[in-house]
């Protein structure tokens, strides 16, 4: 394994590119298209409101779910389950819905947030050369990034985090990236835990600065 660059300088390369200096200027960010898992497709809609506000409704049958958090709390509507009323989030689910709610991620400004980063080095991803750099959050979760050592975007991110006291890992890979309002966005994104994929989300639509709320009205 070879490491052309330490992790100032790969940090640096992150926060010059396209994405991040276009992200700064975003206040809303609305993600339209729809989640595949066993073998349905279901309409999916992301709400992020700086900062830290996301929305995230999934549509089955013609019933909507809707998960929301607001900054401190989270809270779901699940009419599948026999009841319309908001219920609250576990601890848990609230720390994954915070970490969702983080427009640039945890590599950007992560001193400010808690964070702590290492560069584990440069190694190959499938014949792309990546550079590999793992982050412990401030809530104690771990990700480990896959950089594209060209583009310098994410293609994998491994998330280790504690549900329920027992550790969960999960990953995730980002793809099919295209520019969006001056910035490079995934339009693919599957997610697999055990190495089987548990869901396949295609972004049809990306709008920026879209006035929403985290109400369920």
């Amino acid at each position: 394994m070879t490491q052309e660059m330490n992790l100032d300088e790969v940090l640096a390369k992150i926060s010059q590119n396209d994405w991040n200096r276009c992200v700064k200027e975003w206040k809303t960010l609305t993600m339209i298209g729809k989640s595949t898992a066993q073998g349905m497709d279901f309409p999916l809609t992301i709400y992020m409101k700086r900062p830290e506000k996301i929305r995230v409704e999934v549509e089955s049958r013609e019933i909507k779910c809707s998960r929301f958090f607001d900054g401190k709390t989270g809270w779901s509507v699940a009419p599948w389950t026999g009841s319309s009323d908001p219920q609250d989030m576990t601890a848990d689910e609230v720390k994954g819905m915070k970490e969702q709610a983080d427009f640039e991620g945890s590599l950007f400004n992560w001193k400010e947030k808690g964070n702590k980063v290492e560069l584990i080095g440069k190694e190959d991803m499938e014949g792309t050369p990546v550079y590999k750099i793992k982050v412990i959050r401030a809530d104690e979760n771990i990700e480990t990034y896959f950089i594209d050592a060209e583009d310098f975007v994410p293609l994998k991110i491994i998330n280790v985090m504690k549900i329920q006291g027992n550790e969960t890992e999960s990953e995730t890979y980002p793809s099919n990236y295209k520019e969006v309002n001056g910035g490079m966005m995934p339009f693919t994104i599957e997610n697999k835990m055990k190495g089987q994929t548990v869901s396949h989300v295609v972004i049809d639509k990306y709008e920026i600065n879209k006035r929403w709320t985290t109400t369920s009205s």
